[in-house]
């Protein structure tokens, strides 16, 4: 019916007046409420494809913040301010794989060395110290695969793999002499990388089951292949002879089996609509619950007696200025500040909500006020 009579306007004026029906046509777009939206999107093949990655995957998140906005854009191209979409998207994360020249068994000598007098280690920092002792100016990314005895409740020979990076060894997860027996393996090692890569999966899956990880989590693993020694590793003279290498290789988590990880990973951000365009945005939309009002109830009794009791008898912010319990913005503010302290305290500096809680006005109904972490405390934006 409003058309209607808009058009009856608009005819009117086409009649008396010498404005362009330009003009006439944006009083009318005007008079329209904005269209806003949420959405949770996964980008598809085509969507790569429009954006000219042909790959199907973004080399860093910066490129996809650049990047999906006009996607958006042209997605939904109704939406304006106030929308929000949580976009899902690969993104190329590659991890190298190594593969170790230094081989090392610690021996009796060298637990006695460093004062462990039964001749094991006993904890991570041992292992760290035993390192920086053995290799004191490692190269970059070298690997060690060290065999060492290592007390639990019980002493047990392991293998694991030490990597130095960044100037730190980080650890990676080796198979014991036992371990490779449960995997179906003769010898303490695979005979081919297909055969790691099949068999290491399940066993992590069982490894991890009283030690649960979630869905995106990746585990560096080191495996012993049986090969030839082109790097003479076992310092006879020969390349051509058989010897035993280490390599590190990724297996991804998906929340159920593991797999290889093949440097890509899952990523989400989420966008917001300021009016003009897409852009990348933290915004938390959060809709106030019972818990909430009885939270700030009891935190404004003392301060704010009559609204505080209002609210906490009704669960409504009385927002009528004529009202000994009226809600005032700067005192929404208060409440904001102790709620959000109190359910979000570890919100980092730039975190934006958007508010929605109920008020009474006449008759109850809901209201939004946006507020943004600044200097440490929450401000309307």
């Amino acid at each position: 019916m409003k058309k209607i009579i808009y058009c009856l306007v608009i005819l009117g004026l086409a009649i008396t007046s010498c404005n362009p029906n330009e003009d006439i046509y944006n009083a009318l777009d005007a008079q329209e409420d904005v269209i806003a939206g949420d959405v949770e999107y996964t980008l598809t093949d085509e969507d790569y494809d429009e954006l000219e990655k042909s790959f199907g995957n973004f080399n860093s998140e910066d490129e996809a913040k650049s990047l999906i906005p006009g996607l958006l854009s042209s997605k939904f191209p109704v939406w304006g301010l106030g929308s929000s979409a949580n976009v899902t998207f690969d993104l190329y994360a590659p991890k190298r794989e190594e593969k170790s020249l230094i081989r090392y068994t610690v021996s009796s000598q060298d637990y006695d060395d460093l004062g462990h007098t039964f001749g094991n280690f006993d904890s991570d920092g041992d292992i760290q110290e035993f390192l920086e002792w053995k290799y004191p100016d490692p190269a970059s990314r070298a690997l060690v695969s060290l065999t060492y005895k290592y007390y639990d409740g019980s002493v047990n020979t392991l293998n694991n793999g030490f990597l130095y990076i960044n100037d730190a060894w980080e650890t990676i997860l080796g198979f014991t002499d036992d371990e490779y027996e449960e995997m179906g393996e003769g010898f303490s090692n695979f005979s081919s990388e297909d055969e790691a890569i099949v068999k290491i999966p399940v066993f992590l899956k069982d490894k991890f089951k009283y030690d649960p990880r979630e869905a995106g989590d990746i585990v560096a693993t080191m495996y012993k292949l049986y090969t030839t020694d082109v790097d003479d590793i076992d310092g006879d003279g020969s390349t051509t002879d058989r010897t035993t290498y280490s390599y590190v290789k990724y297996f991804i988590f998906d929340g159920v089996n593991w797999s290889e990880y093949n440097d890509v990973i899952s990523s989400t951000i989420q966008f917001g609509h300021d009016g003009t365009t897409w852009v990348p945005d933290n915004t938390i939309k959060y809709t106030f619950t019972a818990d909430d009002v009885a939270f700030i109830s009891d935190a404004f009794i003392s301060i704010y007696e009559g609204p505080a009791d209002n609210v906490g008898f009704f669960g409504s912010f009385d927002r009528r200025e004529s009202s000994d319990n009226y809600w005032s913005d700067s005192m929404l503010l208060e409440a904001f500040n102790a709620l959000l302290d109190e359910r979000d305290p570890s919100a980092e500096e730039g975190q934006k909500y958007v508010l929605t809680f109920v008020v009474y006005t006449g008759s109850t109904g809901n209201e939004t006020k946006s507020v943004i972490k600044t200097g440490g405390e929450w401000v309307y934006q």
